[in-house]
């Protein structure tokens, strides 16, 4: 298995994600009274799942890290 090329996949996933919230917040101003709540809940939920894909991609990293060690 190669953790490397997944905790990349993570960190590449984590960027989309990070993208989708920028463009959320820039309609923030935009957006109908109505709607306002629903998009902030939307934020909220990206910035979870970019803190995960962050945190999973720096666990992976560490274990690609550590399985160069214990195979060196």
């Amino acid at each position: 298995m190669d953790y490397l090329k997944w905790s990349q996949e993570y960190y590449e996933e984590a960027e989309k994600v990070l993208r989708n919230i920028s463009r959320l917040k820039d309609s923030l101003s935009s957006v109908p009274a109505d709607k306002y709540r629903t998009t902030e809940n939307m934020i909220s939920m990206l910035r979870t799942i970019y803190y995960e894909c962050i945190n999973t991609g720096a666990h992976l990293a560490l274990k690609a890290k550590e399985s160069a060690k214990n195979a060196a």
